[in-house]
């Protein structure tokens, strides 16, 4: 299957009025010209990032989720998938906040964020397997990651579940999931409307991922900082601890994620 074979609409409204249903849609930006966008912004875009205090809001993200995951996953040797990993931000938390070696793989569609996560990795002295692909279609085998992060990307795709379903798939059972969401909000609005993202609902995404079998998911403030609690939402959740096939049998009929 082809990265276009994807391209859909992104829903912008949609409600009944008595008996009048109004629902309007956008088109989504076909996957070459997102990668295109992603490559003209990533020189500047490890500056706006820290400018908006995501790394800090970040560490504190993975502090919070760590004593869990290496309670988990005791000994050295946990490894990590971070899906549209960018100039690498919430990977470099990772790797300042683990204490313990570990096996990074980072994934974009863009190879110049690619380039900016490996280097912003190196001069922490990690290194890592940078992988140019959707995530809708990982390029890995069922259950080999003790962790997937993943933070403001599935919002960008018109098929946020495809993009979850491929997440959990290549996570082990009783693994971790960290997924960070652009919030409702006015700015969420703005990046809607720049980007043609989803309006995505942290409970309508946390109801999905729990009818897909994570278990002990819930809700987690993204850092202190004005601008990160207002912009992010983060879930955080486990696997259930049965393999991938029997997952699927338990986790009953698929719904939509709520998008407007």
């Amino acid at each position: 299957m082809t990265l276009d074979a994807h391209d859909q609409n992104i829903p912008v409204f949609d409600r009944w009025f008595g008996t009048w249903h109004i629902s309007v849609n956008r088109k989504a930006y076909p996957v070459q010209q997102l990668r295109r966008r992603y490559d003209a912004i990533a020189p500047g875009w490890d500056r706006k990032v820290s400018r908006l205090g995501f790394p800090s809001a970040y560490r504190g993200l993975i502090r919070r989720v760590l004593p869990e995951l290496q309670e988990m996953v005791p000994g050295p040797g946990i490894r990590v998938l971070d899906c549209g990993a960018g100039s690498g931000a919430l990977s470099k938390a990772f790797a300042v906040e683990m204490k313990q070696p570990f096996d990074l793989s980072v994934v974009d569609i863009s190879p110049r964020m690619l380039t900016l996560a490996e280097k912003a990795l190196q001069a922490e002295g990690v290194r890592c397997r940078p992988e140019l692909a959707d995530m809708r279609t990982l390029p890995f085998k069922n259950e080999e990651f003790d962790l997937v992060m993943c933070a403001h990307t599935i919002e960008h795709l018109p098929d946020p579940e495809t993009a979850l379903a491929e997440a959990l798939r290549v996570l082990k059972p009783g693994g971790t999931l960290i997924l960070v969401l652009t919030r409702k909000s006015l700015f969420g609005a703005y990046v809607h409307l720049k980007w043609r993202t989803q309006q995505l609902s942290s409970s309508g995404v946390l109801g999905w991922l729990k009818n897909e079998g994570l278990t002990d998911a819930h809700n987690l403030r993204v850092g202190t900082g004005v601008w990160t609690r207002n912009l992010s939402r983060a879930i955080v959740g486990r696997k259930a601890n049965c393999g991938t096939s029997d997952l699927h049998k338990a986790a009953g009929p698929h719904h939509p994620i709520e998008t407007v």
